[in-house]
């Protein structure tokens, strides 16, 4: 068939049969939103979950085996090895206020903001601002804003208590004070009790590995119920997306190979008309997939667009931030959708390269 009777044939098919298809740009379009939507979120979920996930502790504790401290320095070193997502230091200590004997826990402030604890009062603005656990507030009779005195072996240190924090853990019990506030408190400057990592759940008998070869004389606990909750939390979450794209694209195909199929029965007559011309299967069959391809290319740049603000709009809804969509989705989406309706278009085209012209022209 000449090149000019293609064009026209294919204008007038366009043209003549808008509804249908925008119909099935529509069909794609939704199926490529939810499928770049899924991907979308699936490439970014690990991150959220996991920095979500770290307001429920570590899964790797390091303390010295000799009832030791450790050396603040070392805890740069553990966090530059590879699969170390986050590390905290601490300082665990005892000290006196009003006669009694009271835990002391030293740690980075900013690390609790972070964190998701429970906060009656404000954070610390200061380096004489402190704040106690919600325990405390009744049993010493503290107020917020009220000045105490912690002495410890002869050293003494006037603090304000900012606000009371509550956390369901050994920290409602005691004063959460910063880091150099505890060295100068227990007299250990440079030094912690304790390292709090949080590595990547599949590599935490590496990760302790590694870091029990750099400190042979240190002890390595990993947690391994809170590994393996994390591992399995995300590893469904993953194949329930998966479950649903395919499930998604399946019905896609489904939806625009009924319109497809339509189609070739509303054109029997246009079809005979373009055999009876001279049309080869390979015209026809090219005429079916540049139809295909503009409904692909259409809805597959319409169904990136939805389904970057469907993911954007589930990650500020569940983590109050939005996920960073990786730049190849987007030609990702468009590949879906033209894939979805070549196939969806596949068996329609074989039935209209049967048709005979003759009998079609006849109306029989």
């Amino acid at each position: 068939m000449k090149r000019n009777w293609f064009l026209y044939f294919f204008k007038k098919s366009v043209s003549q049969r808008k509804g249908r298809i925008i119909i099935a740009s529509l069909s794609v379009m939704l199926a490529v939103a939810i499928v770049t939507g899924l991907f979308g979120i699936t490439s970014g979920i690990k991150d959220k979950l996991g920095s979500e996930l770290k307001a429920y502790g570590a899964n790797v504790i390091v303390t010295s085996g000799k009832g030791e401290y450790l050396d603040y320095d070392l805890l740069e070193r553990i966090l530059n090895l590879d699969g170390v997502e986050h590390a905290l230091g601490q300082v665990l200590g005892q000290a006196f206020i009003k006669k009694e004997s009271v835990e002391v826990i030293g740690l980075e402030m900013g690390s609790m903001r972070e964190s998701g604890w429970r906060l009656d009062g404000s954070w610390p603005q200061n380096e004489r601002e402190i704040i106690a656990g919600n325990n405390l507030k009744e049993a010493l009779q503290i107020k917020q804003g009220e000045n105490i005195s912690l002495q410890n072996e002869g050293r003494n240190l006037e603090l304000t208590v900012s606000g009371f924090i509550e956390r369901g853990g050994p920290e409602d019990n005691a004063f959460i004070v910063s880091i150099p506030q505890a060295w100068e408190l227990m007299g250990i400057e440079g030094k912690l009790s304790v390292f709090l990592l949080r590595n990547k759940s599949g590599d935490l008998d590496k990760i302790s590995s590694r870091i029990q070869n750099m400190l042979p004389e240190a002890s390595v606990k990993t947690l391994r119920q809170v590994a393996v909750a994390e591992a399995s939390l995300l590893g469904k979450m993953q194949m329930l997306m998966i479950l649903v794209t395919v499930v998604v694209f399946f019905a896609a195909v489904v939806s625009i190979m009924s319109t497809m199929g339509a189609n070739v029965l509303e054109r029997r007559e246009e079809i005979g008309l373009m055999k009876a011309i001279g049309a080869t299967r390979n015209n026809i069959r090219i005429f079916y997939i540049a139809e295909a391809l503009i409904i692909g290319l259409t809805g597959g740049a319409a169904g990136f667009l939805l389904g970057y603000l469907f993911t954007q709009a589930v990650s500020w809804g569940a983590f109050d931030s939005f996920i960073k969509v990786p730049l190849y989705l987007s030609l990702l989406s468009v590949a879906v959708g033209v894939i979805i309706s070549l196939i969806a278009s596949h068996f329609p085209v074989g039935d209209a390269l049967k048709y005979n012209p003759a009998v079609i022209l006849r109306e029989e």
